[in-house]
Parts: C-alpha cells; sequence; structure tokens
C-alpha cells in the first residue's frame, strides 16, 4: 500500500546493518556509557576546560564534577531520543527537603559535558548535586544554559573588578556559590533589573552597556566549553551559529601541534560542509562517525533518493553556499569578528595562544567563507 516502507527488501537489511553498527560495535559506547560528561576528565587534564570565566584551563577540583562521578552519585537512567537505540540522554536526579513540614522530594534533571561545563567549571561549581541544581533552575527559568552560564562568570568576574556592583547584580556574585548562582539564574531568566535584562540579551550587548569586553568569553556569542586553543577560537567566532557544533575545530586542536593555516581552514570548511549535509537530513551529529559517505549514500539509493546519493557532495557544497550567502546577504561580515582579549590569555597543553596564528587562522577563515558564500555566475546572471 501507500504506506509501505520504501526500499522493499534491501530496507530491513540496511536497517539492520546500521543498527547493529549503533548498538553492537563501539562507535557509540561513549555516549551511552558515560555521555558527553566523559570530556569534562579528558578536557581538564589537556588544559582545555574553561574555568571561572576562563581564568584556567584545568583544576584538581574537576573530580567533583566528572562524567564519571556524575554516573556514581548522581545517575537515575538512561534515555534516548525516539527511535533511537543508542540512549545518550543521562538524567541524574537531585534530592530536596522542605524545612517547614519536613517532606522530602527528588527530582530528575538531564545533564551532558556542555551543562557540566556552562555551570559548573565556568562558575567555580564543583559539586555535582549543586550543578544539577542550578540545571534545573536555568531549565524552568527557559533560558539557555551555555549562554546564561559564560554571561555570569562575566558578571561574576566583572562585579569583583569594579565593572558593575551589588546595585546590577542585587547579590553577591561568588565563584564556586552554588545556591547564588541559581538565585542569580532566576534574576535572569525574570529581567528583574536594568542589568539582568541587558545580561539576558547576551554578552555582546552587555559589554557594549557596562564595559569589560576584554574578559568576556565571547566568540560570536557566549562560547562553547573548549579552550582547545587557536583552530576552535576562530572556529566558534566565525562559524555559522557561532557554535562548535558547526566544525570540529576543538578535535583539530588536540591531534594537530603543528601550526598549519591551510590544513585547519580547509578542514573547517570540508568538515563544515560534511555536517551541514547531515543535519540537513535531520541526522543525529554524534552518530556522524556512523553515518560515512558511503553509508550515507547507501541508505539514500535504498529509499530511492538515487540522484542525491550520486551528488552529495555537489550537494554539501550547495547548501554551504546557500547558508553562508544568505547570511553574507544579510549584514554578516567574517572580516568583522573580533575575538578577545581573555582567548590571548589562554594556555593549553600546547603551551600560550599565539595571537599571530590565531589572528591567521581568523583572516583565512574569513576569506574562505566570503569565497563560499559568493552567487554562482549563473545565478547572478539570472538576477
Amino acid at each position: 500500500g501507500i504506506y509501505d516502507a520504501p526500499g522493499g527488501k534491501e530496507y530491513p537489511k540496511l536497517f539492520a546493518k546500521i543498527h547493529a553498527m549503533l548498538t553492537e560495535t563501539s562507535r557509540m559506547e561513549k555516549y551511552h556509557d558515560l555521555g558527553t560528561a566523559g570530556n569534562v576528565a579528558t578536557l581538564n587534564e589537556i588544559k582545555s576546560l574553561p574555568w571561572r570565566n576562563l581564568q584556567q584551563t584545568t583544576d584538581p577540583l574537576v573530580s567533583g564534577i566528572t562524567g564519571e562521578t556524575f554516573a556514581e552519585e548522581t545517575l537515575l537512567r538512561n534515555m534516548a531520543c525516539s527511535g533511537c537505540p543508542v540512549g545518550c540522554i543521562h538524567i541524574g536526579y537531585v534530592r530536596e527537603r522542605f524545612q517547614e513540614d519536613n517532606r522530602w522530594m527528588y527530582y530528575q534533571v538531564s545533564y551532558d559535558y556542555e551543562l557540566i561545563f556552562a555551570v559548573g567549571s565556568m562558575l567555580g561549581v564543583t559539586d555535582s548535586f549543586s550543578a544539577l541544581k542550578i540545571m534545573d533552575r536555568v531549565e524552568k527559568e527557559g533560558l539557555d544554559i551555555m549562554s546564561a552560564g559564560v554571561a555570569l562568570a562575566w558578571a561574576t568576574e566583572a562585579l569583583a573588578k569594579g565593572v558593575i556592583t551589588k546595585a546590577e547584580t542585587m547579590q553577591p556574585l561568588a565563584f564556586g556559590d552554588g545556591p547564588g548562582y541559581e538565585r542569580a539564574m532566576e534574576r535572569l531568566g525574570a529581567a528583574e533589573n536594568d542589568f539582568y535584562r541587558t545580561l539576558a540579551q547576551g554578552l555582546p550587548t552587555t559589554v557594549a552597556t557596562y564595559g569589560g569586553g576584554d574578559f568576556a568569553c565571547v566568540l560570536g556569542q557566549e562560547m562553547a566549553g573548549y579552550a582547545t586553543g587557536e583552530v576552535y577560537f576562530a572556529s566558534q567566532a566565525l562559524g555559522f551559529r557561532h557554535a562548535h557544533l558547526d566544525s570540529g575545530g576543538y578535535a583539530w586542536d588536540q591531534k594537530h601541534e603543528e601550526q598549519d593555516v591551510v590544513g585547519a581552514v580547509d578542514f573547517l570548511i570540508n568538515d563544515g560542509r560534511s555536517r551541514a549535509v547531515l543535519t540537513s537530513m535531520v541526522s543525529c551529529l554524534f552518530a556522524r562517525g556512523v553515518y560515512s559517505d558511503e553509508l550515507l549514500a547507501e541508505a539514500l539509493e535504498c529509499v530511492g533518493y538515487s540522484s542525491l546519493a550520486a551528488n552529495m557532495e555537489q550537494a554539501g557544497h550547495k547548501i554551504e553556499r546557500l547558508r553562508w550567502g544568505n547570511r553574507i546577504a544579510t549584514g554578516y561580515d567574517p572580516h568583522a569578528v573580533k575575538i578577545p582579549k581573555r582567548f590571548l590569555e589562554v594556555e593549553t597543553w600546547k603551551g600560550k595562544i599565539d595571537p599571530v596564528y590565531l589572528d591567521a587562522l581568523k583572516k583565512a577563515y574569513a576569506d574562505r567563507i566570503v569565497e563560499v558564500g559568493r552567487p554562482l555566475p549563473e545565478a547572478a546572471g539570472s538576477e
């Protein structure tokens, strides 16, 4: 009938093959077992985990918020997205006592690496249960946790340096003060005064009003949790969504000690295009190690998309040209992006950040973005 699955006999065979790759090999073990929270200890060890508004990249107190600690002390269960056999969603729990009637209750909070970075290490919070409480408050307020955590990390340093005062924050802010950050998240979600209303619009807007831009951890928008080095900083600062998901710049930093501007930028462009193809198909990027170009083509062929299967590279180029072309046409200038001074002060396992190398990467990546977004000759001639 019209509702029969496409692909005939080949479809269930291919489905079983992919299912086995996801569940019976080691490809997805990381995501099911500790989850991305397993990155916390690893990045801390190689001096790439942002701590206390990126004033440090490693700290021995990490033991309280590693993926292992979350799994041993807080984990209730794993969950999966609909139809997915992996189960990468990790649900922790928090118990709370109500003093007025001596009742206890517990509630469930999902966690992963980015959340632990944003309200754990970035805020100097080193207790897993305290971090979960902040995560829960952020969810109740409807905030973006990465932006909110990085914003409050800046506010904490700004308060200590006298850039802002308690008249703005309405309370003390101190790295490591979990309950204090819970209350600050409430104020931020409620836009409780002019300062929090401005902060809720993002750090770029906030530093334009109050100052303190040198130590604002902004790479286009509030940074993600990878202080891995120059390639990642350039990648998020200029990337299409200013997101760590747009390319694996952090992976390049970890695998390459040499300063290779051409190689790094080629990687960012090609990896970004590959990810754009996957996300256009509503694929989970965690599974990008499973869905090779060959397997993806096989899947497309199986369900009747023969032409696309044979022309995926061309499709990727078209997607990227449409994305960047539209963004540039609406005012984006990658050459105008600035990287704050704080990122030049970072030290990783490779040593101090090299500002000359970072600047060369930024310029070369901006040049390639403009090139990728340039209209094709036939498109320009038809306007």
